[in-house]
């Protein structure tokens, strides 16, 4: 088991740092210049989900890039839309979740709660990628087990 949260904190955690950095940035000029506090929770929310993907995305068509070359194959469109596809299975029942409810929800709620707009904003998107990573790591898992790359 320590493997496994060994490889998931590899995949995942410099992609959530810097989304987080992002949303937050994001979802303080928002507030700073509306004073909206529901679009700055979505925009800030769709900033973290732009910037995970484009980490994870990157990352991923870079080491399926690499794999490529080590076996004298060439990545082409098969080979991308396999990424996509990797991508889609494992993100998309915990994004779909995500962006249309739980992130938005809890980065509105929070800093109503704590009456502190920053910090409940992290906290509430801190919130919101627990609840986004179960599902997240479950079908990563799966793919991996049951689609070759």
């Amino acid at each position: 088991m320590k493997k496994k949260i060994k490889e998931w904190i590899r995949r995942y955690l410099l992609a959530d740092i810097l989304s987080t950095v992002l949303s937050l940035v994001t979802a303080w000029v928002i507030h700073r210049t509306t004073a909206d506090n529901v679009l700055a929770a979505f925009v800030g929310s769709a900033m973290a989900s732009i910037s995970f993907y484009g980490i994870i995305a990157y990352s991923d068509v870079r080491k399926s890039l690499k794999h490529h070359r080590k076996h004298a194959l060439r990545y082409n469109f098969v080979s991308y839309f396999k990424d996509l596809r990797n991508l889609i299975i494992e993100f998309g029942p915990s994004e779909i979740l995500d962006v249309l409810a739980v992130r938005p929800f809890f980065m509105y709620l929070m800093p109503k709660l704590m009456g502190e707009f920053l910090l409940g904003t992290f906290v509430g998107k801190m919130i919101a990628d627990v609840i986004f990573f179960i599902p997240a790591v479950i079908m990563y898992e799966v793919r991996k087990k049951h689609l070759s790359d």
